[in-house]
């Protein structure tokens, strides 16, 4: 079975950055003494026309907002469903009415992307990113610059309720990602729509630094302004004792505990704010209260039965089901989130109840080594599995249960092993893909867990 390729580097900085002129800051943060072994490089490829497009999103998603009011569909939502209609190949011989339209899965997307582009979709600005497969299976998302680039401005829009403020400025870090797994993606990045302001992309893991202590170094000589990741890697920093004055953290990808959240906000004296997003289509909402308050008024929120294509009443909790966004490379129609929640419209904002999304879970070897289940997960991927969960016992056994066509037990076995060693006891079972029912595509279950 092949695996899945990396994605390559076919770009110079010119065409990456085509409206900077000084690339000083970025040549600076590569070439840094301090720096990490930057394994890709990146650009958001925005020209004159494209970064408009950026402002003008900007302008409306960070401007006085327009959602809908229980019982009523968006005003936009007519023409957008006529415009998917007409011009997406998946959605063209759907209902008139977007009423009587089926809901989609994670999985439509991943047979086949291509049914998903808009006709007014250019593909000479198209750009591909491999989701993870954190929750579910991994695919291939397709978008262009301006749908990549707009999550600055809906990050904005979050730090805008704090009354935070990124200060532009093409000398300074505007925002890091940091991450802590075994493999990932690394790279120093400017950003056009910020004026030239740096963006990191860091592995905290000390195989990825020359010395261990470069990570204190480099982080502490460049100060970003703002810091984004998940709970893991968040914990993971705290532990390198990083001495910098974020002005805020943005935690993703996994649920955030009040716990974590309270020493996070105690070690780095500022606000913590756990977003929930989707790689499909950005972010969507950020924890406010005891609930996710929605942030985006051209996405149509919706909860569906888990198991029956029948939407629900305000109030009752079901499967969130997403329509709308802005990448002309994958309109969303009804696409269920495999998240759950109840969602009820409050004064004209929509907000997310008992959300269920992507609870960080703690796993050990032996010897005591925490594993991030994102590792587990990219470990995965190669796999033809339609499913599987994943649980830890008090005795640190581990058991596996998975649903695959093809008869992968000996490899995940091992695979396995490869993360958690040989000394522990691991019993896989796989089943055939036909019998996968479960809400979950991906769930993992750990009584050692302390989150």
């Amino acid at each position: 079975m092949a695996g899945i390729k990396g994605p390559s580097v076919a770009l110079n900085d010119a065409e990456r950055f085509p409206l900077l002129n000084n690339l000083e800051l970025l040549q600076q943060l590569r070439q840094d003494e301090f720096a990490p072994f930057f394994n890709f490089q990146s650009g958001d490829r925005l020209d004159a026309p494209k970064l408009e497009k950026v402002k003008q999103y900007a302008d409306q998603i960070r401007g006085k907002k327009q959602f809908w009011e229980p019982n009523t569909m968006p005003h936009w939502l007519d023409g957008y469903w006529a415009q998917c209609r007409r011009g997406v190949p998946f959605y063209k011989n759907s209902p008139t009415d977007f009423r009587e339209q089926a809901t989609i899965r994670r999985s439509d997307i991943g047979i086949a992307p291509w049914e998903f582009v808009s006709d007014t979709a250019s593909l000479e600005d198209l750009l591909v990113y491999h989701t993870s497969g954190t929750t579910g299976a991994a695919m291939n998302v397709l978008f262009d610059a301006v749908s990549q680039a707009c999550w600055i401005p809906q990050l904005q829009s979050i730090l805008d309720t704090y009354q935070i403020q990124l200060d532009i400025d093409f000398e300074r870090i505007a925002i890091a990602l940091i991450c802590s797994q075994n493999e990932t993606l690394t790279y120093a990045s400017l950003s056009t729509y910020l004026q030239g302001a740096g963006i990191l992309k860091i592995n905290l893991k000390p195989e990825d630094w020359k010395a261990p202590h470069h990570r204190q170094a480099y982080l502490e000589k460049y100060n970003p302004q703002i810091l984004t990741g998940e709970p893991f890697a968040f914990m993971d920093l705290m532990q390198v004792n990083v001495k910098i004055t974020p002005k805020a953290l943005i935690s993703s990808a996994m649920k955030l505990s009040e716990g974590l959240k309270t020493r996070l906000e105690q070690h780095f004296r500022c606000p913590v704010i756990d977003i929930y997003s989707l790689t499909e289509c950005r972010m969507i909402s950020f924890a406010e209260n005891g609930r996710h308050r929605a942030i985006r008024p051209e996405l149509y929120l919706e909860v569906f039965d888990p198991e029956k294509d029948i939407p629900l009443s305000p109030g009752t909790w079901g499967e969130l089901v997403v329509t709308g966004g802005t990448n002309p490379f994958l309109p969303l129609v009804r696409y269920r989130t495999g998240d759950f929640c109840s969602l009820q419209v409050e004064y004209g904002i929509p907000y997310l109840y008992d959300l269920e999304a992507r609870k960080p879970v703690a796993f050990y070897t032996k010897t005591g080594k925490l594993i991030n289940n994102i590792e587990i997960s990219r470990a995965m991927m190669p796999y033809a599995l339609v499913g599987f969960k994943l649980h830890q016992n008090l005795n640190h056994e581990l058991l596996f249960t998975g649903w695959c066509q093809e008869p992968i037990q000996e490899l995940v076995n091992q695979t396995l092993q490869n993360i958690f060693g040989q000394d522990l006891g691991i019993i896989v079972e796989i089943l055939p893909a036909d019998t996968h029912n479960t809400y979950k595509n991906v769930s993992y279950t750990s009584d050692l867990s302390k989150f």
